[in-house]
């Protein structure tokens, strides 16, 4: 991996291969991103007190969080990679998910319905937990261990 201004001059395959975006996408999400960040410090001035200037450009911020979107790296290596700590890879991470969703904004569920939007972003890091079918009574109270049962009974 790579920081924006070494990949910006990749190829186009190159670059949607690393960040499942194509230049223009993701310019367009930067451009987004960057005008949503400036109509909150408008909307809200007290946010702009007390916050120094990030190391990292908003493409590479917005880049990063693209990057553990697509590969789930650890934080330790992104990290490394970006040449910051892993407490604040992960702060950058979690304040540029957020800002994105909301930049991006999907309309309701309606509207969704009849217009399906072509792309679609999922985050699946949580994933459900299979738990044992046999033995697990003395350890649970087995309300959702009736429901796990007619589970795996069903397939």
């Amino acid at each position: 991996m790579k920081r924006y201004q070494e990949i910006e001059t990749e190829t186009p395959e190159k670059f949607k291969q690393m960040t499942g975006l194509s230049q223009e996408n993701f310019q367009s999400l930067c451009n987004k991103t960057e005008t949503y960040i400036e109509e909150e410090k408008k909307r809200n001035p007290l946010k702009q007190r007390g916050l120094k200037k990030s190391k990292l450009s908003l493409e590479d911020c917005i880049l990063l969080t693209i990057y553990y979107l697509r590969h789930y790296p650890t934080f330790i290596n992104l990290a490394d990679v970006f040449e910051i700590s892993e407490s604040y890879c992960h702060k950058i991470y979690s304040r540029y998910s957020r800002i994105l969703a909301q930049a991006e904004t999907l309309p309701n569920r309606k509207n969704l319905l009849e217009n399906p939007p072509d792309t679609i972003i999922i985050d699946v890091t949580e994933q459900p937990i299979e738990r044992p079918v046999k033995g697990q009574k003395p350890y649970y109270s087995g309300k959702t261990t009736f429901e796990v049962q007619v589970f795996f009974q069903k397939t």
